[in-house]
């Protein structure tokens, strides 16, 4: 791909408050509702339209400077932070790397013109399926980013219920199945759209910005009490086996323990005197710092055993490892390939014996509560580095 003049592109966080939620779930659908309202008659109109010609091609791409990538989110999400803003700015400070960001009602098809490849990120709307179209019917290269199987998600909450719509499941069957690239965050999840969609499909994990997060200060604070944190959205059904532990754990040890929620708190703590809980809903990198400020002993990581939650990233274990946190994880397909018990995490099985006694252990045995916090921060400055990332970009789409 031809590399450009260097040019810095804003990105920010569009709101549109359509449901009344906590922050971590407001952020899962933030900017899907105005596709909603607005992307079935654009929809209809661009699939009314002729196959565009040559010249007409031409007369176009005229009309619009030339990019590199064009990314096209269907919200301003933290996975669009993490997989792309990200990468996609350190590339554009270090070469000459343009891309422009936009939401599905923002895109013109003169953007598409524009641009040599065409990333989507989570579009689920007919409107952005048609926008997927054009950017064919225009010769472009075509890149889906998915880090969420929305087939395997229950309609139990309002992100649920959303992603379950027929007209949505089908678009998004149709992204999986025609979009020219796949690129996912988890293999599990790259394996069952192998197996049933689309044969083209890219693997590689979310990065971190380690040359930022090192000019962030961890706080030193005195170690009287052993400090339990959860830092994430709402995972009610994940946590059923885990409140029951933890509860346990308070119980047995009283005032040496204590608990921090930030993002989510099930709501079996609320007032508990043991129990700090902080909201969420802030830009990504502010929540990585508040993350490594925390300074937890042990951060917890509960995944129930489902289909859905086998398409899920590794964000947990690569947070906590970067931060310096101390793991005790689901022994879920999401965690088993990065964690070595004892060295870089703690495996448990998801019923409330065992995230008792794997908390229990962890809190009893400082030794290894430091060496996890040691080897777990080298493996992620292994695997997860933001060059690393882009050089993935580099080598399996941007290339294409």
């Amino acid at each position: 791909m031809a590399l450009r003049k260097k040019q810095r592109i804003k990105t920010g966080y569009a709101t549109q408050p359509p449901i009344t939620l906590n922050g971590y779930q407001q952020g899962r659908i933030d900017g899907f509702q105005k596709g909603k309202e607005a992307g079935f008659q654009q929809g209809r109109a661009a699939a009314a339209a002729q196959v565009i010609t040559h010249d007409a091609v031409t007369a176009i791409e005229s009309e619009h400077s030339k990019i590199d990538v064009l990314v096209i989110a269907a919200g301003m999400i933290p996975s669009v932070e993490i997989g792309i803003i990200q990468p996609f700015d350190a590339l554009n400070k270090r070469e000459k790397f343009q891309y422009e960001l936009k939401l599905e009602h923002e895109v013109s098809q003169e953007m598409i013109a524009a641009a040599e490849t065409i990333v989507f990120v989570r579009n689920v709307e007919p409107s952005a399926y048609s926008l997927l179209e054009l950017a064919h019917q225009l010769r472009k290269h075509t890149v889906y980013v998915i880090d969420d199987n929305f087939l395997e998600i229950q309609p139990t909450t309002p992100v649920g219920q959303y992603y379950c719509d027929p007209a949505r499941r089908e678009t998004f069957i149709k992204f999986l199945r025609n979009a020219k690239t796949i690129k996912v965050d988890a293999p599990d999840l790259g394996t069952y759209i192998q197996e049933r969609f689309n044969k083209n499909v890219i693997y590689f994990p979310g990065s971190v910005d380690f040359e930022w997060l090192d000019r962030q200060s961890r706080v030193d604070r005195e170690r009287e009490q052993i400090v339990i944190g959860y830092a994430g959205g709402e995972k009610e059904e994940d946590f059923v086996p885990v409140v029951s532990a933890l509860n346990k754990i308070l119980d047995y040890y009283g005032g040496f323990v204590r608990l921090e929620f930030f993002g989510y708190l099930p709501s079996s703590f609320d007032n508990h005197p043991s129990v700090k809980y902080e909201g969420g809903g802030m830009e990504y990198k502010d929540f990585l710092k508040k993350l490594n400020r925390c300074n937890w002993d042990i951060g917890i990581a509960p995944l129930a055993d489902n289909p859905f939650n086998k398409g899920k990233t590794n964000n947990k274990f690569r947070e906590y490892g970067a931060c310096g946190i101390p793991g005790v994880y689901s022994k879920s397909p999401v965690y088993v390939p990065w964690v070595n018990q004892g060295e870089t995490g703690y495996l448990v099985e998801h019923t409330e014996k065992d995230w008792y006694e794997g908390i229990k252990a962890m809190i009893e045995d400082p030794p290894m509560r430091q060496r996890i916090k040691e080897k777990a921060e080298m493996t992620a400055r292994q695997h997860f580095t933001l060059q690393a990332c882009i050089d993935n970009w580099k080598k399996f789409v941007l290339s294409t």
